[in-house]
């Protein structure tokens, strides 16, 4: 998807000029502050869940989707600039009136609100210098910064010798098909940011394998729902249970400490119902999350509240879901490059006598995903379960070396006088389907002991419980001060990319 560069940046420090920029672009954040936070509680508001099902002529992924679209064109031409619409997969932001563009590419979609949360969704508010709400980090409050960066910079009396074109997708989420319409279709900038990830830049992500097991099983997990997205961890799983309240309350009491620990029973509407509370969060990121549907089919068959084709089926899916990393699935796989894979459970639902489990895998680049697939099937196929891909990304990877690379990361590390080095993550982003894009910044989780200027940037809220905040987790959160930061680091970045335009480096997808 990116880039084959041509060997033309030579590194170097600050300039005068460039320091006083980043300055001035940090105090006009704080002059528009309110505005801002007005702008991203008004976007954060929108519960813009990307729902094909939902699709309506020229609303390909729903009406909420439409409606932030609706919402942040409005903005942007109130603040003055030029937007075109594309079909309803994307809405494009264009400051500037030449034939060439550089791109700042984001999304405006986000996933289902999920379990387990303090405060409302999408009821969002500003605290102690955070907003929290559905989106805030991922990727409204990013997806602000790219349209409030044009008019920071036309403000200070900048002017790139390039049109920028901001180009926010509607599906990120959900596979990606907002940005795979919009380049089949429409203006490819000569470079792109993807302001949808961490600083410093990103040069590899690891392939993404989506797939549907079904699994037979008797009446009881015939039933079984749990999950809110195939990409975040389950926070809660339920089951409704056959046996009276008492006799499962006292089989539960023979479970180890840990286990009973996360569990709950109760009566509802004339049957009993098992609950397991686990602990959401990206799916790609699993370290510190728990996904609720092992620790329910963990209890079952512990508690001997399931038996037959019931307790068959829990066995080999508790083993499938044993960890996040493929350990108990057979799956376990890991390199140099790219790390550990990852695998959730993100969503069960009733199916032809038996459910359907929604398995996300991302896996390093030297792995095979047909060999993936294989070795899940072989797993459930005692049950007589089947699987089929949904869905499938290749690994992206580009030259750590190249020149784009090294420019984007000598500038970051300058502003922030760290060192820092280019990374790889299990999460997909638009780079994977945007022609000559490269992920970069905003977001600073990736580097928790990092010091921007000698001022750490791994905050949390006093008001948001311990292991919540996360990406697509409960009582999602974002920083204004890191926001800024994110947006003086672009104010320098632009001007460096047209120069480095101009001296007729290109990226060659």
């Amino acid at each position: 998807m990116a880039d084959n560069l041509a060997a033309s940046y030579v590194p170097k420090e600050l300039t005068a000029a460039e320091q006083d920029l980043f300055t001035r672009a940090g105090a006009w954040f704080e002059d528009h502050r309110a505005e801002f936070v007005a702008d991203l509680l008004a976007w954060v508001a929108v519960p813009s869940v990307s729902e094909a099902s939902q699709a309506q002529p020229g609303k390909p992924f729903g009406p909420e989707v439409a409606r932030i679209f609706d919402l942040v064109t409005a903005r942007a031409r109130e603040l003055g600039f030029r937007t075109e619409t594309h079909d309803g997969y994307a809405i494009s932001v264009l400051w500037g009136d030449a034939l060439e563009e550089i791109g700042l590419v984001s999304h405006l979609d986000v996933v289902p609100a999920g379990e387990n949360w303090t405060f409302e969704p999408y009821a969002p508010f500003e605290r102690d210098g955070f907003v929290v709400g559905r989106g805030a980090s991922d990727n409204k409050g990013p997806a602000l910064v790219d349209l409030y960066l044009l008019r920071a910079l036309r403000d200070l009396g900048l002017r790139p010798r390039r049109t920028i074109r901001i180009v926010y997708g509607g599906a990120e989420e959900t596979g990606m098909e907002d940005m795979e319409h919009y380049a089949r279709h429409y203006p490819i900038p000569e470079v792109s940011i993807i302001s949808d990830g961490g600083f410093p830049v990103n040069y590899a992500q690891k392939g993404g394998l989506n797939l549907s097991l079904h699994v037979p099983a008797g009446p009881v997990l015939s039933g079984f729902r749990a999950g809110v997205a195939e990409n975040a961890v389950p926070a809660t799983a339920a089951i409704r249970l056959p046996q009276a309240y008492e006799t499962v309350r006292q089989a539960l009491a023979q479970l180890p400490a840990d286990l009973a620990a996360v569990l709950s029973v109760a009566e509802a509407d004339g049957a009993t119902v098992l609950t397991a509370r686990g602990q959401s969060g990206h799916a790609a990121f699993p370290e510190n999350t728990r996904n609720a549907i092992p620790l329910l089919l963990r209890a079952l068959i512990g508690a001997g509240l399931v038996e037959g084709r019931d307790l068959q089926a829990a066995q080999v899916v508790a083993g499938i879901l044993a960890d996040p990393w493929g350990e108990g699935a057979g799956t376990a796989r890991e390199d140099e490059t790219t790390g550990r894979l990852t695998q959730n459970g993100g969503i069960v639902v009733p199916a032809d006598d038996g459910f359907d489990l929604s398995i996300d895998i991302r896996y390093p680049i030297s792995a095979d995903a047909a060999e993936l697939e294989e070795v899940l099937a072989q797993a459930i196929r005692p049950v007589g379960g089947s699987v089929r891909v949904t869905r499938h990304a290749a690994p992206m990877h580009i030259d750590r070396d190249s020149d784009l690379v090294r420019l984007l990361q000598d500038t970051f590390d300058t502003l922030a006088q760290t060192k820092t080095e280019p990374f790889a993550m299990g999460g997909g982003t638009h780079a994977r389907v945007f022609p000559k894009s490269v992920t970069f910044g905003p977001g600073f989780g990736r580097n928790p002991d990092l010091l921007f200027r000698g001022e750490s940037v791994t905050v949390h809220p006093a008001f948001v419980p311990e292991r919540h905040g996360a990406a697509h987790g409960p009582d999602e959160f974002v920083s204004l001060e890191n926001l800024k930061r994110a947006l003086g680091v672009y104010a320098v970045t632009l001007p460096r990319l047209d120069d480095w335009l101009d001296r007729g480096s290109r990226s060659h997808a």
